[in-house]
C-alpha cells in the first residue's frame, strides 16, 4: 500500500488529527507556563478609576512599592474616575487579556452589565465602612442621627464616591432601614466627598475606614457608627450601626484586583500568590491595619463567587431604591 493512501485512510486521519490537538494544548500549555514564569517582564498598570485619596487609591498605594520590589517591574497607578468608577472598568475591559492592565475595582465598580467581562485576582479588602459626621451635627451615634434626621426631614446630605458605590449603597440601606429622608451627593470618589465633609458641604458620609481615619484622630470629622456586625479593631469604641435599632443593619466596601476576562489562568494565578505574597508581608499588614482594613485571603475562584454574592445582595436594593446606576 502507497503511503500517500494509508495516509488518506479515515481512520488515520483521524488519529492525526488527535496527535495534533494534543500537540497544539501542550505547546500552549507550556507556552502559558513558560509566559507565567517570566510574568512581568514590563511595567503593569493598576487603574484606579476613582480620582486620588480614596479607599482604593490607598490600598494600591500600600502594594505598589512591594510589587515593583518583587517583579523588579514598575508599578504605575492611572487614575480614570468618572461615571461611578465605570470609565475605568470600560478601559480594563478593554486592555489586552495579559495581565498587565489590573483594576482596583469595589463594590460599585462591578454590576450586572459587566461582571463577565473581568476575572477577580485577589481580594485585597472587605472592611465596614465608618459613619462620619461634621463635628458641628448636634449627634453622638447613629441614634441620634435618626432622632435628628427624622426632626429634620431633607436637611441632611450626604456624599459618597459614586452613584451605585458602596458609601452611596450604605447610606440608601441606613435610609430605608431608619425611615428616613436625606439627599445623596454623588462625588468621582470618596477623596472629594471627604473634602466636601470637612468644609460642612455636606453634613455625613460613609468612608472606607482607611479613607476617614487621619480625620477621624485629628478630630475634623467624628465617627458615629461602623456599618458591619461588630466593632472593627481600627476603631474598638465605635459601635456598630445596627445597634442602633437597625437591626441586622450590615453594609461592606470591598478592594480587589481585577483583570480582563480573558486573561490566561497562569497568569492569574501567578498574579495572585504574588500579591497575596506582598499582603502577607508584616509592613503591608501593618499600613492596612492603621487604616482600618484588614487583608483579604480569597482564591481567584472564592473572589469571583464574593463578587456574585455581593452583586446579588446589592442588586435588590437599587430596585426596591429605584436608583440608576450610569
Amino acid at each position: 500500500m502507497k503511503l500517500s493512501n494509508h495516509i488518506g485512510s479515515s481512520s488515520t486521519r483521524k488519529f492525526l488529527k488527535t496527535i495534533g490537538i494534543f500537540v497544539v494544548g501542550g505547546c500552549l500549555s507550556l507556552c502559558q507556563l513558560a509566559n507565567a514564569q517570566t510574568f512581568p517582564s514590563k511595567p503593569v498598570t493598576i487603574v484606579v478609576p476613582f480620582t486620588p485619596g480614596g479607599g482604593a487609591d490607598n490600598l494600591a498605594r500600600i502594594l505598589v512599592p512591594r510589587l515593583n520590589a518583587l517583579w523588579g517591574q514598575s508599578v504605575i497607578v492611572e487614575y480614570r474616575a468618572g461615571a461611578s468608577g465605570q470609565i475605568g472598568a470600560d478601559y480594563v475591559s478593554k486592555a489586552n487579556p495579559d495581565g498587565y492592565t489590573l483594576m482596583m475595582a469595589t463594590t460599585a465598580v462591578i454590576n450586572d452589565k459587566n461582571v463577565s467581562k473581568f476575572v477577580g485576582i485577589s481580594l485585597v479588602s472587605a472592611d465596614a465602612y465608618v459613619l462620619v459626621v461634621h463635628p458641628s451635627l448636634p449627634v453622638k451615634n447613629a441614634a441620634d442621627l435618626i432622632a435628628y434626621a427624622k426632626a429634620n426631614p431633607k436637611k441632611l446630605t450626604f456624599g459618597s464616591s459614586g452613584i451605585g458605590a458602596a458609601s452611596h449603597l450604605s447610606g440608601e440601606l441606613f435610609k430605608a432601614r431608619a425611615g428616613i429622608d436625606m439627599l445623596h451627593v454623588p462625588y468621582k470618589g470618596t477623596g472629594p466627598a471627604l473634602n466636601d465633609l470637612l468644609a460642612n458641604h455636606i453634613q455625613l458620609m460613609f468612608a472606607p475606614t482607611q479613607t476617614a481615619m487621619s480625620q477621624i484622630q485629628n478630630g475634623r470629622v467624628k465617627a458615629i457608627g461602623v456599618t458591619g456586625l461588630k466593632p472593627i479593631e481600627a476603631l474598638p469604641n465605635i459601635p456598630p450601626v445596627t445597634n442602633s435599632g437597625l437591626s441586622g443593619y450590615d453594609a461592606i466596601g470591598w478592594f480587589g484586583l481585577l483583570a480582563h476576562a480573558n486573561t490566561p489562568p497562569d497568569i492569574v494565578k501567578k498574579l495572585h500568590e504574588d500579591i497575596q505574597k506582598v499582603m502577607s508581608m508584616p509592613e503591608v499588614r501593618k499600613a492596612m491595619n492603621e487604616k482600618g482594613a484588614e487583608p483579604g485571603n480569597l482564591t481567584p475562584m472564592e473572589f469571583n463567587k464574593f463578587i456574585q454574592q455581593e452583586q446579588t445582595k446589592w442588586t435588590k436594593l437599587i430596585k426596591d431604591a429605584n436608583i440608576t446606576i450610569e
